[in-house]
């Protein structure tokens, strides 16, 4: 309680680095023990701050403490820091601002009608000519497309399905 900390939600329309998240995937599944280079760290962070993002959306949840005084009072220090982790993923995740890619990735995933209603012809077909851009610019030996669009597609979907698995335990 004394570091009165606030759980941030900082969403991204799109990753910048998806498409080198999507490469590593596949490294390592087909490179037994196969590891990111300082290099690699480098343009990874080089792209994540300057690349392209799309809207970005931060929500402040409220601070912890009201929850850990009426929750984690006798609580052992064992189980308190997972149930802290927890509460802070589930705050995080549930103020995650959901975009129309994000419901567009759960739909191709998926095929559930429900998400429909959340993006249009026109946004679906953006995101998918997206996605096929971010591939291109993967350059690898026995690149795998399939599997590479199926990681993108995870990658967008998650903040969603994260979503919606926290509003389900309020």
């Amino acid at each position: 309680m004394q570091l009165h900390i606030v759980p941030l939600a900082i969403s991204y329309e799109y990753d910048p680095c998806d498409y080198l998240k999507a490469q590593e995937f596949q490294l390592k599944r087909d490179i037994e023990g196969w590891k990111k280079s300082a290099e690699d760290d480098v343009e990874s962070m080089k792209t994540g701050i300057m690349g392209w993002k799309g809207d970005i959306y931060y929500h402040c949840a409220p601070c912890i403490d009201e929850w850990l005084d009426s929750n984690c009072r006798n609580m052992p220090k064992t189980e308190l820091f997972d149930a802290v982790a927890r509460h802070l993923d589930e705050e995080i995740h549930a103020n995650y601002k959901i975009y129309a890619v994000n419901y567009v990735a759960a739909y191709l995933l998926t095929g559930e009608k429900k998400y429909e209603e959340h993006f249009s012809d026109t946004d679906r077909q953006k995101f998918e000519q997206y996605i096929s851009t971010q591939i291109d610019k993967i350059n690898i030996a026995g690149k795998d497309n399939d599997f590479l669009r199926e990681r993108m597609l995870t990658m967008y979907a998650n903040p969603l399905f994260n979503k919606e698995k926290a509003l389900s335990h309020e």
